[in-house]
């Protein structure tokens, strides 16, 4: 049985997703070796490295189905090398005497490497599909409720007023950001390595730059010169990009799981009709997705420190480092997903409260204008004259009192302040300044890079 949450069969999807799995899937990690030793076979047969006829065979040859994978699992038993029972079973799968010319020149870090790389692109195509599905429910949201009133806050406590599509637009343009970030990051990321021992690529001859690059080419990878056995920046950046991915869909959840609290009732996250939230109290509904989406963001925030710290090799390569990394980028991958997955499903349900939104700002009422008072009075008083007349009044007025009344009860803002300023003092949703503007720039901007 499965012990690890990911894993779980009885429990599946709390912490993953079907697709993710399937990309780091053991059997699906051997049929990428098999797929790299197939196009090395190929570009070293073009190019006259190995017979023509073994590099056919060996491509024949590289299906799981031709191996024997009870054979494969009894030779792990008793190997230390990572690859060697899965290459030698392709050896024995190859007819002619092809096998003697499998893995040519290579060794287990070039097949590691790259058919992680190659993981790690599936994995990222996912990813990419469903934040762009964010961004465009976002972009959805954000429009919906470009004037919907409702209480900015800040250090927990109430600030200013807001819209709350001005709320979705600062997520939907962090979103957009990572996206971006994604394209920039891929060129630099998805490339293959064919260094041998050392990275020197001393055994595969006066024809090595030749066989990496059309090895790579076949492969859909690019390719440089320099092995990075020990140079692991890219694998960390593409870890490091997740963490902030996670980050930003753990920032989103979060608000919604401090907006659904009883005591403020302006978001709830989905709930599917007949499904329980609580075992024992039928009146709650607890935001159950945003709390998971908050941990698998956690997990791969932390997975993602190892990754960092693994770069720190010793020599030319160091299975310590490597090993730490290879353990980590599948499950940073699997609860990014699940993170990014859980973000949309959450998004494109919400249940967005204005009526609570609204009567929140207005519990709260002339408290929120305090910023506009100070400025309004500040061109007549000066800055912080005005500010020593507000804390004052605002620091003493009792629970039940009117702003307004104090005010105008005020020696020096009672003569400033008109019965239009009294007017909008009573109104905070109609002072969330530049609010639509910027929801619409962002809205713009995000719009015109839909793929």
């Amino acid at each position: 049985m499965p012990s690890c949450a990911i894993d779980f069969e009885y429990q599946a999807g709390f912490f993953s997703t079907p697709e993710m799995k399937a990309v780091f899937d053991e059997k699906r990690r051997f049929a990428r070796w098999l797929e790299i030793e197939a196009a090395l076979a190929a570009a070293q047969g073009e190019l006259g490295v190995i017979p023509d006829d073994a590099a056919r065979e060996i491509a024949r040859a590289a299906s799981l189905d031709n191996l024997d994978l009870s054979r494969v699992a009894a030779a792990y038993k008793k190997s230390r090398n990572s690859v060697l029972p899965v290459v030698n079973e392709l050896r024995t799968a190859c007819a002619g005497g092809a096998g003697e010319y499998v893995h040519h020149g290579i060794t287990t870090q070039d097949l590691l490497d790259t058919a992680q790389i190659l993981e790690m692109r599936d994995g990222l195509a996912i990813i990419e599909n469903d934040l762009e599905k964010l961004k465009g429910i976002l972009i959805r949201l954000s429009r919906e409720h470009l004037d919907t009133p409702m209480t900015g806050r800040s250090h927990g406590q109430a600030a200013l007023p807001i819209t709350f599509g001005y709320k979705t637009a600062l997520w939907l343009a962090e979103i957009c950001r990572h996206i971006e970030r994604f394209r920039e990051m891929k060129p630099r990321l998805l490339r293959g390595e064919l260094g041998g021992a050392v990275g020197s690529m001393a055994a595969l001859g006066p024809l090595a730059f030749e066989t990496a690059e059309l090895t790579m080419k076949k492969l859909g990878l690019s390719w440089s010169p320099g092995a990075w056995h020990n140079s692991r920046d890219r694998v960390a950046e593409c870890t490091s990009l997740l963490s902030l991915v996670c980050a930003s869909c753990e920032r989103i959840a979060n608000e919604i799981f401090e907006l659904s609290r009883s005591e403020v009732g302006e978001l709830m996250e989905p709930l599917p009709e007949g499904a329980a939230s609580s075992s024992t109290m039928p009146h709650k509904r607890n935001p159950v997705i945003s709390q998971r989406v908050c941990v698998a963001s956690r997990q791969a925030r932390t997975l993602a420190q190892a990754v960092t710290a693994a770069m720190v090799h010793q020599h030319e390569r160091d299975g310590r480092c490597l090993w730490s990394e290879m353990l980590a980028v599948p499950d940073i991958f699997v609860y990014t997903g699940c993170a990014v997955n859980y973000t949309v499903l959450i998004i494109d349900g919400l249940e967005v409260r204005t009526d609570r939104m609204l009567a929140n700002l207005k519990t709260h009422g002339d408290a929120l204008m305090g910023e506009w008072l100070m400025f309004r009075l500040a061109g007549a008083l000066g800055r912080g004259r005005a500010r020593a007349i507000l804390e004052r009044i605002y620091s003493f007025r009792r629970q039940d009192e009117d702003i307004a009344g104090l005010l105008r009860a005020d020696p020096e803002a009672g003569v400033i302040l008109g019965e239009e300023d009294y007017a909008l003092l009573a109104r905070p949703e109609d002072n969330t300044g530049h609010c639509r503007r910027i929801a619409e720039e962002i809205i713009a901007a995000a719009e015109k890079t839909i793929s």
